[in-house]
């Protein structure tokens, strides 16, 4: 069963701070998508809400239902640099990723490539995926997450017959929407959303070796 966070008052007027200021140092063109329309800053802002909310989210539920403590970073950094991952949990470098209204998690392969190719290898060994759902009409959030679920890196990368690759131009799946880079994606019902058995899993595993991330 897919787990709604309430945000607070406190937890989402950080968010919504957080987001409006880290938006003035973000670049506007996507990771190497130089012939696509420069982002505005509102959807940027929009865009690192939406992930912020989705962090402070996960960040509660590993509190409440396992006792582990993340600090959620706040900071904001100079274009051109970010932090490695939002969580970490017995060496298993997480990325948390969300969406407004989306079915599908979806990653970059040129952000992967990248991530792989830099000096210290900062791939994530497994995404957190959530959504934060959102009123359309006041075009702001509706202050919860829905945590989805989560998946490995090394399930994403195998020959995985639940993962599709999806060109850029392609339209995601039984939607009008195109994509403007290509993206590996899972449709959200193929996702595990088990967290009584992924958490405890995390803590009793170590993450598997680098060597397993073959990026094609």
């Amino acid at each position: 069963m897919i787990k709604t966070i309430v945000l607070s008052k406190y937890d989402m007027q950080r968010c919504v701070d957080f987001s409006k200021e880290s938006a003035k140092s973000q670049q506007a063109i996507e990771f190497g998508q130089s012939d696509t329309v420069p982002r505005r800053i509102a959807e940027i802002a929009r865009d690192n809400l939406i992930g912020k909310m989705a962090e402070v989210a996960i960040t509660h539920m590993l509190r409440e239902d396992f006792g582990l403590h993340f600090t959620v970073n706040f900071d904001i950094y100079p274009r051109g640099e970010w932090d490695d991952f939002d969580v970490q949990i017995n060496g298993w470098n997480v990325d948390i990723k969300s969406t407004r209204i989306g079915q599908w998690l979806l990653f970059e392969v040129d952000k992967l490539r990248m991530r792989q190719n830099q000096k210290y290898n900062n791939l994530p060994d497994a995404i957190f995926m959530c959504r934060t759902p959102w009123n359309r009409e006041l075009d702001e959030p509706k202050g919860t997450v829905e945590l989805i679920g989560a998946v490995s890196l090394k399930n994403l990368l195998s020959n995985n017959s639940k993962v599709v690759r999806l060109k850029k131009g392609d339209f995601i799946p039984n939607t009008r929407a195109k994509l403007q880079a290509e993206n590996y994606g899972i449709h959200f019902s193929n996702i595990s959303s088990d967290w009584g058995s992924i958490i405890p899993y995390m803590l009793t595993n170590p993450p598997p070796d680098a060597s397993a991330y073959i990026i094609p």
